[in-house]
């Protein structure tokens, strides 16, 4: 295993313990289904970092990309978009 993902393995227990095990989007529990979450993509400059990761549910974390192929919505957005759906019965999305 690289150096980098053992970071980002400690920066993702960091994160589920500082969020208390819930999803940074739904806020629901994790359990084992967690995922480190970058704020910003590595892909647009978004670094390895403990304020740029954040502890997602899987399902959240591939809805975000799935739900939208073109251009994924910043964390607050999604998590705004997750918490309505949430409220309105609609989340989870079966097959994001």
């Amino acid at each position: 295993m690289r150096a980098s993902q053992f970071k980002i393995q400690f920066l993702r227990r960091r994160a589920f313990a500082a969020q208390d095990g819930l999803c940074y989007y739904c806020l629901q529990p994790m359990g084992r289904h967690v995922t480190a979450e970058h704020l910003v993509a590595r892909a647009d400059g978004g670094r390895n970092t403990r304020s740029n990761i954040v502890a997602a549910c899987r399902r959240c974390s591939a809805s975000r990309h799935a739900l939208f192929p073109a251009e994924a919505p910043d964390p607050e957005t999604y998590q705004a978009f997750v918490l309505l759906m949430r409220k309105a019965g609609l989340w989870p999305i079966e097959r994001p």
